[in-house]
């Protein structure tokens, strides 16, 4: 077996509107008391590089419980044993988890700016920096008031980074171990900042993986890539690979731009980054915005030797438009083992699963007021096949829609039942917080997020059968994550940009991405190393997603219209109102609309 690539240290972003919807699980009876846990505070506002403390008065949970600290958002606020950093501008949620119950705190940081001219500060030249091991960079004061105040630095694991005092202003920092540590700077006027800094262990990038054939390239000169906010630190990790494996000496400028909504703020192509990964269902609005580039011939060769057909057509629009590197946006469920102990037969149905939290007062946060969940759910009689469909024609898109059926008829009817359930949850908001919540219907990408923060507690299951009959799983879509090549570009940006796109989805950046964020290869096992196949197929959302797809419980989703999502949140709206006992006209007369919504809104 190949020895397992090291994993990057790295900061995951957790959106909040997804954290906050899974809290520990309460149960009443007798095996599962959770305990109570109270923050001191509740809000925290503070700037780049401050520290707060929170403290947790809890009581007595379950044997064997201790105090966990998570952090919603890492690139924002970095949490360790109550001690608040902030890391970068923006918003995170810190909890305290114990014994099965949890209390949050609201952190907003700000960059602080240097401050009144008259008011105590310390500014630092960084607040978070990544080297390698014996790699090291400065740590400066900039600026402090009262000018002659003195600082103290310290790191708080000598392990992981050391300092060594170049004057009374600034250290040198050096790389020890792989980790992530934080260098304290206090000063005698009362403020106190950080640095986080993450050190890698600086190997030499494996070659066993395959690294997409590209051979020594010899590259110079810019590109501007497009990554997520929270996996800058990813991104030029693989960027520096690059350099390595095809002898290039690019440099780099990652842009911000997020998988599923990227286009947001932009008017044209002409200022998007000339490589940026995209969900599948961003195909249509991005080659509308004119950001997609055909994929060359023989790369599409390659994406068909390596990942196969079907990933290929759902990469393609007339043509293949897209660099697949990820299958992770499938549903799953994730449940509470302690909630369900000795009766895990309800979770079998999504009946079953309902009136049992309704008797046990528990929760289900199954948001079927997205269209995201509604959609597929209302395909799920269909036998994994789309009831809606979009082919492109020339530069528009012709829709097709047929929810007006037989199984969309099924499907409605088992649905109506379940979004009127008093145990389930369907805000229009985000969910409000709960500890009471034992099952989760979401995006199995968000796998990382559970294991994260709930641990062994929560397990993981293929979603239930729709109705109590068993006669069909409820849908789940198996999405895509892509690069796409800026349409916009030069010819020899353009030679540059696909080249980097299909590094960024070789075997070797996929493992990568596995390994810090277990998302799902888009790859065919013939052509994986056999640990990745190993590791893989041993992760418990994949397992379930391959489970689903055995029974038909997964459709695949190509180009789709925004107006998808949308409309189906107009069908939810429409279905919560019919009565129960209503008879097959009220359901056919939601779904004929949405079929006639859906057509239109192509």
């Amino acid at each position: 077996m190949k020895k397992r690539i090291f994993k990057w240290s790295l900061f995951p972003a957790i959106g909040f509107l997804l954290f906050s919807s899974f809290g520990v699980a309460a149960c009443s009876n007798s095996s599962f008391k959770p305990a109570s846990v109270r923050l001191n505070k509740k809000e925290i506002q503070m700037s780049i590089g401050d520290r707060e403390v929170l403290t947790a008065s809890v009581s007595k949970g379950y044997e064997g419980s201790e105090l966990v600290w998570i952090s919603s958002n890492e690139s924002v606020a970095y949490v360790d044993g109550g001690y608040v950093f902030g890391v970068g501008e923006g918003e995170a949620y810190v909890r305290a988890f114990y014994g099965g119950g949890n209390d949050y705190c609201h952190v907003t940081v700000s960059d602080g700016g240097s401050g009144p001219v008259d008011t105590p500060r310390i500014n630092l030249n960084k607040n978070s920096e990544t080297i390698k091991e014996n790699g090291s960079f400065t740590l400066t004061v900039t600026s402090i008031y009262p000018t002659d105040a003195t600082v103290e630095f310290r790191s708080s694991d000598t392990n992981i980074a050391t300092l060594t005092q170049i004057d009374d202003k600034s250290v040198t920092v050096t790389g020890k171990t792989e980790g992530s540590t934080t260098v304290t700077v206090s000063g005698s006027n009362g403020i106190t900042k950080v640095c986080q800094v993450t050190v890698s262990n600086g190997s030499t990038p494996s070659s066993d993986y395959d690294t997409g054939d590209l051979g020594t390239l010899g590259f110079t000169g810019n590109l501007k890539i497009g990554s997520p906010k929270n996996q800058r630190t990813f991104m030029e990790g693989l960027l520096a690979d690059f350099n390595t494996f095809t002898g290039s000496n690019m440099t780099w400028t990652i842009m911000d731009f997020e998988e599923d909504n990227g286009t947001s703020g932009y008017k044209d192509a002409s200022g998007m980054p000339a490589v940026f990964p995209y969900a599948s269902d961003q195909t249509m609005t991005l080659s509308q915005f004119g950001a997609l580039a055909n994929v060359p011939n023989s790369d599409v060769d390659w994406i068909i030797d390596n990942m196969g057909d079907n990933v290929r057509k759902a990469a393609s629009l007339n043509k293949v438009v897209g660099y697949p590197f990820a299958a992770d946006n499938g549903l799953v469920m994730f449940y509470s083992k302690s909630a369900v102990a000795g009766h895990e037969e309800v979770l079998e149905t999504l009946p079953g699963i309902l009136d049992y939290a309704q008797s046990e007062g528990l929760e289900v946060d199954y948001n079927l007021n997205s269209g995201f969940y509604l959609a597929p759910a209302l395909m799920s009689y269909n036998n994994g096949e789309a009831l809606y469909n979009v082919e492109p024609d020339g530069q528009s898109y012709t829709a097709t829609s047929n929810f007006n059926c037989e199984n969309g008829l099924k499907a409605a009817k088992d649905l109506r039942n379940a979004i009127t359930h008093p145990a389930i949850r369907n805000a229009n908001s985000a969910p409000k917080l709960s500890d009471y919540v034992f099952v989760t219907i979401t995006d199995c990408s968000k796998v990382e997020n559970f294991k994260k923060s709930l641990g062994s507690e929560y397990a993981v299951a293929p979603l239930p059968y729709i109705d109590s009959a068993k006669t069909a799983r409820l849908g789940s879509f198996l999405g895509y994550k892509f690069y796409g090549v800026n349409l916009q570009l030069s010819k020899d940006d353009m030679t540059k940009a696909t080249n980097v796109a299909r590094f960024l989805c070789s075997e070797y950046a996929q493992h990568k991405r596995f390994v810090e964020y277990n998302v799902r290869p888009t790859l065919l096992q013939s052509v994986m190393s056999t640990d990745f196949i190993v590791d893989a197929a041993n992760e418990p959302h994949i397992k379930a997603l391959a489970e689903q797809s055995k029974n038909n419980g997964v459709i695949p989703m190509k180009a789709v219209s925004s107006s998808l999502w949308s409309e189906s949140m107009v069908a939810y709206s429409s279905l919560k109102l019919i009565p129960a006992g209503a008879d097959d006209a009220a359901y056919e007369a939601v779904l004929k609309s949405l079929d006639k919504a859906l057509t239109k809104g192509s």
